[in-house]
């Protein structure tokens, strides 16, 4: 009788958007690609950053301020040393805390970059 292979757990990715649609979308692409993830959305969800003990990637969408996005990642790094991936708007820096950034572009590439960080 052989064993039966181990099942996968599923990898969890907390999402920072600003925008609740686009928070919405990227959390329904990513569960459809087995991912489990929280989603924060809007500057007075931040704090839920520090409950946040463990993860495998934390997603900063571009629609969330320069200076906020600063915030979020000192609050994460603080409890998690996880990667982060930054999603760029055109002509957006890439942070020096981000460890990825991509631009946003069609839900297809977004969900294969996590999937490829999240292989690594």
């Amino acid at each position: 009788m052989s064993a039966l292979p181990k099942p996968q757990i599923a990898k969890h990715v907390v999402c920072v958007s600003w925008v609740p649609t686009l928070a919405g979308t990227r959390e329904m692409l990513l569960r459809e690609a087995g991912c489990q993830v929280t989603s924060i959305v809007g500057a007075q969800a931040v704090e839920r950053l520090r409950q946040i003990q463990q993860t495998d990637l934390l997603v900063l969408a571009h629609s969330v301020p320069r200076s906020e996005k600063q915030k979020v990642l000192e609050i994460f790094r603080h409890t998690c040393k996880a990667p982060i991936l930054s999603l760029l708007a055109p002509h957006q820096e890439k942070l020096p805390q981000a460890d990825f950034a991509v631009e946003a572009t069609s839900p297809a590439d977004f969900v294969r970059v996590v999937q490829e960080i999240l292989a690594e």
